[in-house]
């Protein structure tokens, strides 16, 4: 077990302290630069008592699929998971599941914005945000609710402030087809779900939003981190198309910078 800082414990089954310490600092610059993206003040949501979080780091993925489901009621066909909780109460622990492979910890960084954006940006548990899973650890009651939904943020931030602006894998996908941003913005877990519209179009939604229409993000910011859900979906409506023209030329343009990078000597 070894103490990052105030927020943030590492318990691994197998790396070395070397290794230990590079992830600690690895996520206390990643903490920084959030604060530092949304003008937090680091204060975190009413009823937030997730103070800190725990990272679990199984040796390898063979030993996360035999024990994660015991230890913390998750499944296990992933890379690791987020499990906030119920934040409002005071004894709840925020934990991050994962495993090492060649000494790194897969899905570190992604995991570590959850973590931040559920403390600071959303008011409440997973339940609480819009999306359409019911599995567990949170087990979240039906129905689920309608559309808009939050997925593309929720995990398109944690893509892109984990990968930044070097994703091969968005250009990649920018040239297998094209989603409107108003059709991303109906993303969700299982409904309108997938992997790829999930996390990559996830990622080029949020980064767009961000880089672009950060004056957007700052009033649906200020909406969710008080719990206020449908009127963060009836802003959503208000954006509507009016966007769609604008964020299909810039993945175009996107796509148009990668294929000039690659035909230089």
């Amino acid at each position: 077990m070894h103490d990052c800082s105030p927020t943030l414990t590492i318990r691994s089954q197998s790396l070395e302290k070397i290794q230990v310490e590079q992830a600690c600092n690895l996520l206390t610059r990643q903490e920084t630069a959030f604060h530092q993206m949304f003008n937090t003040h680091e204060k975190p949501v009413a009823n937030d008592n997730n103070v800190r979080m725990r990272a679990n780091i199984y040796g390898d993925r063979a030993s996360y699929v035999k024990y994660v489901t015991q230890h913390f009621n998750t499944p296990s066909d992933n890379g690791g998971m987020y499990i906030e909780g119920f934040p409002h109460q005071k004894i709840n622990e925020a934990e991050f599941v994962a495993y090492a492979r060649d000494g790194n910890i897969l899905n570190m960084s992604h995991e570590y914005v959850h973590y931040l954006d559920g403390r600071f940006n959303i008011y409440g548990d997973f339940c609480a945000s819009l999306h359409d899973l019911h599995n567990g650890p949170e087990f979240c009651p039906s129905p689920s609710p309608g559309f808009p939904h939050m997925v593309w943020w929720i995990e398109g931030l944690a893509e892109y402030l984990s990968k930044g602006k070097k994703n091969e894998a968005a250009v990649k996908a920018i040239a297998k087809r094209n989603y409107s941003l108003s059709e991303l913005f109906n993303t969700s877990y299982v409904q309108n779900g997938g992997n790829e519209r999930v996390y990559i179009w996830g990622y080029l939604a949020a980064r767009f939003m961000i880089e672009h229409h950060k004056d957007q993000i700052d009033r649906m910011l200020e909406l969710t981190r008080k719990g206020y859900f449908s009127r963060y979906q009836a802003l959503a409506r208000q954006w509507g198309n009016q966007y769609d023209e604008e964020f299909n030329n810039w993945i175009n343009n996107l796509q148009s910078q990668q294929a000039e990078i690659a035909k230089a000597p």
